[in-house]
């Protein structure tokens, strides 16, 4: 059998990661590159001469004299946390196919689980936002889904308070091959919230295949093509036929959460659907994966405890 060329990737090995993030200056020079790309210039007064306070790891203008530092109004304003620790999570979570906890990041880094915690919920946020304003063109595979029902009390089946309904969308290309994928947390499965998700994630001019669930006439309401193909599930498999893209990506990210996380936190289904989708999306191209997270995580704003803590699932 003839190998798989995305999964036999070499990646980013270990020691590789490690010759070129193992210290605190390698972490700074490769933020200071994604920051000041053509090299420092003043956030005051555009000015590009400053002198370095090594010390504090502080750039300061010389002619404002205004302090900043490579951390400055990104995703890692204000930590005391040495970089290498940031720059060893961004590897752990880009590399790992199906993620990693925050048990056993709180392990890796040597710090408490509340840290951890905050470090994987930044750099999930990070990819939340990253792609947010993509919007999928071409064939698109859509169907429903629910995460969650862990508890034993209350409704089963649709409509349950225990599930957090999703939207899952995926591009299909004209060999039949998926390319790029969509994982949202949506309120209801009502018309009026595929519509809106409908505008916010796909391209007015493409064509959408669904199993014809009522909510999905949403998509013959706008410009989109929308073709159902109502069908009952394989009663071996529990799969539609005619969806298999989708039905496996489905799979894996269920899979990835009850096997790597046990369950997933209910008020945080968008930053771990976003997890998923931020690796398989770039899956061709292992190698890129850590340096366009580290890009991403320098173009995020700071993130408050507050902002932090904040659910933010329905689109």
């Amino acid at each position: 059998m003839a190998e798989n060329k995305i999964q036999f990737q070499k990646g980013i090995s270990i020691p590789v990661f490690i010759r070129q993030f193992g210290t605190e200056e390698q972490c700074e020079h490769a933020l200071k590159k994604v920051k000041w790309p053509l090299g420092y210039v003043c956030e005051e007064c555009g000015h590009k001469s400053f002198c370095y306070i090594k010390s504090r790891r502080i750039y300061q203008c010389n002619r404002c004299k205004h302090q900043t530092t490579v951390t400055r109004n990104t995703v890692f304003h204000s930590t005391n946390l040495p970089l290498t620790s940031w720059f060893l999570a961004m590897y752990l979570i880009s590399q790992c196919k199906n993620g990693i906890s925050g048990l056993e990041l709180m392990k890796h880094l040597g710090v408490s689980y509340k840290t951890a915690w905050r470090i994987r919920h930044k750099l999930m946020q990070v990819m939340v936002e990253r792609d947010m304003q993509k919007k999928l063109m071409g064939l698109i595979e859509v169907d429903d889904a629910y995460l969650g029902g862990q508890k034993s009390d209350g409704k089963r089946g649709r409509g349950s308070e225990n599930k957090q309904p999703i939207v899952a969308a995926v591009k299909i290309t004209s060999d039949n091959h998926p390319i790029y994928v969509k994982l949202s947390p949506v309120a209801s499965f009502t018309k009026n919230t595929i519509e809106k998700w409908s505008s916010a994630h796909l391209d007015s001019n493409c064509y959408v295949v669904t199993d014809g669930l009522g909510c999905f006439n949403a998509f013959s309401n706008t410009t989109r093509k929308h073709i159902p193909i109502p069908m009952k599930k394989d009663p071996k498999t529990g799969k539609k036929p005619y969806f298999k893209w989708v039905n496996t990506i489905l799979g894996n990210v269920k899979s990835s959460i009850t096997g790597t996380y046990r369950a997933s936190e209910d008020d945080y289904a968008a930053r771990y659907l976003a997890e998923f989708q931020y690796r398989i999306n770039r899956r061709f191209d292992l190698e890129t994966i850590l340096p366009r997270l580290i890009y991403a995580s320098v173009h995020t704003p700071p993130l408050s405890r507050g902002l932090l803590r904040k659910a933010a699932n329905c689109t």
